[in-house]
């Protein structure tokens, strides 16, 4: 509901009942107006969210240098599960990925594709084999 208030108009100044500070026939002609030329109306520009943020940015090539001094001194998969490859081309994060886990090489396992798969889609199996740990501190 629009409220209107009494004064002066700031386009025709006669004094009546104003809506957004203009009298009724001057408030129509000004929404007209902009409704017709949205170039006359300033639009502030879309704030577009970075798709990744700076820190994890910072994360992510430390990782990546980590990731592949680690993959170098480990090339067999060491899950062994079925339909194994043998050689590993993957890291599987033991207790996930999240804040400074993500370069903790005390976490990381050398996996192939197919033991990374049967890992991920298995969390009971993963955590009985020793493949996961919680994330949890219980116990530490």
């Amino acid at each position: 509901m629009i409220k209107h208030r009494k004064g002066a108009c700031i386009d025709c100044q006669r004094e009546t009942l104003l809506i957004a500070k203009r009298c009724n026939n001057c408030y129509w002609k000004s929404r007209r107006e902009t409704k017709c030329n949205p170039e006359k109306t300033p639009r502030k520009p879309k704030y577009i969210l970075p798709k990744v943020s700076t820190k994890r940015k910072a994360q992510n090539t430390l990782y990546r240098k980590k990731r592949l001094t680690f993959m170098e001194q480990n090339k067999l998969c060491k899950a062994r599960l079925d339909g194994c490859t043998k050689s590993a081309t993957e890291v599987h994060h033991k207790k996930g990925r999240i804040n400074n886990l993500l370069t903790d090489e005390r976490y990381f396992l050398p996996v192939c594709r197919s033991c990374h798969q049967v890992i991920e889609l298995n969390p009971v199996l993963a955590k009985e084999l020793g493949f996961s740990q919680s994330r949890l501190n219980v116990g530490e």
